[in-house]
This record gives C-alpha cells, structure tokens and sequence, in this order.
C-alpha cells in the first residue's frame, strides 16, 4: 500500500488534469478555480506524527513525504469513520463545502455524511445526516482513486449561524477486504471553504448504552471530534434525577468506550459527562435499566412549542418511527428518522394551538408516549 500511495503522490501531481478530464469522478467540481468544496485544509504531511485532531478508526501513514490517514486490516460491510476538527463558516458563505481522496488497496462502496453544529434554535449540539453516496474511482491509475468534492447549502441545516462553527463525520463502508494485513482504505487531502477554528465544538456522542452481563452493568459510549477532551466521568442514579460519580476514564483517542459497573439494582439510570481541559462539559442521553432491560429515556424540547420540536433519542435503528397525534387521537405527522441520529426534529408550525401526543417507537419493542403542548 505504501508503494501505491507513493507512486499515486506523483502521478497526481503531474497529471491531475488529465485525470479530472476522464470525469470519473464523483463530481467535476475539482475543475473549477478555486473548487466549490475549497481548497485543501489538511494534507497531512506536516503534522508531526499525529492525525491532526482527526478522529475516528483511522490512523497516521506517511510514505516519503506525504502524510495520510489510514485503516488497515477492512473488512467488507463494516464501516469506518473519520471526523474532522472544527472549522468555521466564512461570514459570506452560504454552503458549506467538503472534500477528500480516498485510495488504497480497497475500494469504498459507500461514504455517509454527518454534520455537527451548535444550533441556535435550541442552543444544542445538533446532528444532521446529508446522506449517503457511492464514490466512483478512476482506474486509470493502480491503485484507483477518488476524488469526492461535494457543498450543502446552509438553508439545509436547521439553525445554522452565519459563520458558524461545525464538525464534519465520515464513515465509510468497503465492499471488499476480509481483515488481512494490508488490505486497506486511505483518506487524504481533506478540504473546506472554511477556516480552522483554534476553539473547537465539544466532544459529540455518537452513541450511549447499558446492557446487564452477569451481575455488572457494562456502559459503551461512541464519540467524535474529542478535540479539548480531558476525561469523562460516568454517573449513576437509582431515580433519574440525583446522580453520583461512580468512576472516571482518561481520553484515549479512540472513538469507543467502555466501563463496567458491579450493579444489580432492579432500576438504574447512567450518563457520562465529559470535562475539557478547560473546565466546559456536557452529557450523554440518560441511559435506564429495568430488571436488566434497556427502556428509552428521551428529552424533547422547547415545551411548549411554537415552530420546531426537538426529540433527543438514543442512537436509533432503521425500523425507529414517531408519530404525532392530535388530543382526539388522530396521526398527522408520521417520521422516520434517520438511522444512527441521536436526534429528531418535527415541523410543528402549521399545527393548531393544544395537546398532541408524541408516539416514539424504536422497532425493538420499546415504546415511549410524550405530552406536547403547541403554543
């Protein structure tokens, strides 16, 4: 793999506009001066060894003087992200741009896109997905490469400030490799129309559960961007409202945690709180224990509710629906979140003033029913 990136680092430098030419490509915008998704951000080759505050699966590679990210060791359908620093809008921009190259001895057969922001709707870490898409790959060089290039309007992005900061998720699915070393996947030349910023967005919790295994509670938290992370602290409560320190993890810069609790009370409730270095923090959704099974815990806000509810959820599977009923029992909203979202939002504006019914469904047989005021 080190001698393909290596002879790729020179082929592109003599004949990329041979190569945008072929428009095989996921998009042709890498033609236009300077390219809609921006310039090149990150390289990789002068960060001193490290990944440069990106996160994720991937580690750091260099081959001569050319620096990149890269996962070993891919296994088809599994998936494998990166997540970027935090970097900010220019104040003109209305798009926000991203882009990368991605090569090695393994073709990706899908990219998903998240974005993370603060939100001034609520003044939350908001998530959105931008979707997904198939890279495509010009084989006219060994090995073959793809040079994705992509914006997303900010109109999109439900309370996005005018030159706000936001953190960019990649995940990445190959469709060949089975574990073997040198089977692998690179990341490279990252780029954005926007400017790094020196104060990063907090951590983002991608994930956070609790399952019972013998007579412990084992606790598994997901994270991107831990950028100004010092530890995360785990809490426990038996009322869901008084919570104690119960144990305390370093950051390790990986993206998974773990932490096992020696607890068998029949009802239980776990967060975990992270602490940056400079004193800020924030927590995971809350997660329940009922006799050993995981029951949902969901916040929804602002209540009352003019225009747009938010619903913060656990990580959700493809199967998750939410239905909104009025006081007569009648569904006039029925949403089905994206999968993996830890979040929802619901377009409550053109709804009359009272009572609704909030139905969250996660497709696994827990169910939860919310009061909602509509002002």
């Amino acid at each position: 793999m080190l001698i393909m990136k290596k002879f790729y680092t020179a082929y592109k430098s003599h004949s990329l506009s041979f190569l945008l030419a072929t428009s095989l490509f996921t998009t042709n915008v890498f033609a236009q001066t300077p390219p809609v998704c921006g310039d090149i951000v990150q390289n990789f080759d002068n960060t001193g060894g490290t990944t440069a505050n990106y996160t994720g699966n991937f580690m750091y590679g260099m081959t001569g003087s050319d620096g990149y990210l890269v996962k070993d060791r891919v296994i088809a359908g599994a998936i494998y992200s990166v997540t970027t620093p935090t970097y900010r809008q220019a104040n003109n921009s209305t798009t926000i741009g991203y882009g990368f190259e991605l090569d090695g001895s393994e073709r990706v057969a899908r990219v998903e896109v998240a974005i993370v922001y603060i939100s001034t709707l609520n003044n939350e870490m908001t998530t959105i997905f931008l979707g997904q898409f198939v890279p495509t790959y010009n084989t006219a060089v060994s090995p073959a490469v793809s040079l994705v290039c992509r914006t997303v309007s900010t109109t999109e992005l439900p309370g996005f400030p005018q030159g706000g900061q936001y953190r960019l998720r990649f995940e990445f699915t190959p469709n060949t490799g089975n574990g073997a070393v040198g089977q692998t996947i690179t990341f490279d030349d990252f780029r954005t129309n926007g400017s790094f910023s020196a104060a990063p967005l907090p951590v983002t919790f991608v994930g956070f559960d609790a399952k019972r295994m013998g007579g412990n509670v084992q606790l598994t938290w997901k994270v991107a961007g831990e950028e100004n992370v010092a530890r995360y602290e785990v809490e426990r409560s038996t009322d869901g409202r008084n919570f104690t320190v119960i144990g305390s993890l370093a950051t390790s810069k990986h993206d998974t945690y773990t932490f096992s609790d020696p607890n068998t009370a029949s009802t239980v409730y776990y967060r975990v709180r992270n602490v940056d270095t400079d004193g800020k923090f924030k927590y995971t959704n809350v997660a329940r224990l009922v006799n050993g099974k995981a029951s949902l815990v969901l916040k929804a806000f602002p209540t009352p509710v003019v225009n747009q509810l938010t619903i913060q959820h656990p990580a959700i599977s493809s199967s998750t629906l939410i239905n909104v009923s009025a006081a007569d029992g009648r569904i006039i909203r029925s949403i089905r979140p994206t999968a993996g979202s830890l979040q929802t939002f619901i377009d409550m504006s053109n709804l009359q003033k009272g009572l609704y019914m909030v139905r969250f469904d996660d497709g696994d047989g827990n169910v939860e029913t919310m009061k909602i005021i509509k002002q």
